[in-house]
């Protein structure tokens, strides 16, 4: 199971911020079809819902999809050896999971191969807006990455990272990897640094302490993946250019933000969820959030 992170924001119509309190409540009305037992609409289709919510003190958590009518299946004719393509009725449900969690504004939500974490965010923001008139917008969390922190929060097993070819560069090891970049003709410089959970990377003056500055001073572009005391991965990558957008309604549209994962490898946990993988989920994306429950 892997999980993706979100800032969002949840306002009515006028710009007024629905207080933080009122989400559930809002989240929990717009289950299911509305009056005239019609889903939400989201690229030119009526079947974005929402379903199953399930409340976890101020916290809550639930399942975002669409309703299929129809899929196809491959008809074979054995007379003349010709397989086809066949519409048939489908009603079904493909959905993925989330948690909200609404003091911090925070959302994470399962990136699964029916539906992805992206596409899901869309269709909430379809949903809410049908069934409540209120404007969710989800985020990806883009914070720039600090190593210092990371490393305090998890064991760093591998850093990912280039080098920009900008003047000036901070420190000896950035002015000599400029120098020898335009010596040599060369365009970028990537690489990547690998560790153990046993024996994980350290920030004590050597070379990925210079690869810290430059990312601070904004001369490279850094990613990392860590392990938590759980085993639990988490990654998030460095940032990448902005591919051409697919055509897939439930595919991500990449672009430049460090996205951040977190992947339990082992789980089995499945919705609804159990009140401690809820905090276990929570308590990670408090290590992303500067903003504190009160």
């Amino acid at each position: 199971m892997q999980y993706k992170i979100y800032r969002y924001t949840l306002e009515r119509q006028d710009g007024r911020p629905v207080p933080t309190h009122q989400h559930f409540e809002m989240f929990n009305k717009s289950k299911g079809s509305d009056f005239t037992g019609r889903y939400a609409r989201y690229r030119g289709h009526d079947n974005a819902l929402l379903m199953y919510i399930q409340k976890y003190g101020v916290d809550f958590a639930g399942l975002v999809g669409r309703h299929s009518t129809e899929r196809e299946v491959t008809s074979y004719d054995a007379d003349d050896d010709k397989t086809e393509q066949v519409p048939v009725a489908d009603d079904d449900y493909p959905n993925v999971a989330f948690i909200c969690f609404p003091r911090m504004q925070m959302f994470a939500c399962v990136d699964g191969s029916a539906i992805k974490a992206g596409s899901a965010i869309s269709r909430l923001h379809a949903i809410l807006a049908q069934r409540q008139h209120l404007a969710f917008v989800g985020e990806p969390l883009t914070e720039n990455i600090d190593l210092r922190r990371a490393i305090h929060r998890f064991k760093i097993i591998e850093v990912t990272f280039e080098v920009l070819p900008v003047n000036p560069h901070t420190g000896d090891l950035g002015y000599q990897l400029d120098e020898n970049r335009k010596r040599d003709h060369i365009k970028k410089i990537v690489g990547k640094l690998h560790a153990t959970p046993s024996d994980p990377l350290k920030l004590n003056g050597g070379f990925l302490e210079q690869i810290q500055q430059l990312q601070q001073s904004g001369h490279s572009r850094v990613g990392y993946t860590g392990v938590d005391e759980h085993g639990t991965l988490i990654q998030v990558p460095k940032p990448q250019e902005t591919k051409r957008l697919t055509e897939n309604e439930d595919a991500d549209l990449p672009g430049t933000e460090q996205q951040i994962r977190i992947d339990l490898q082992s789980t089995r946990e499945r919705f609804p969820f159990s009140k401690q993988h809820v905090n276990y989920i929570k308590e990670i994306c408090t290590a992303f959030s500067d903003i504190h429950e009160e």
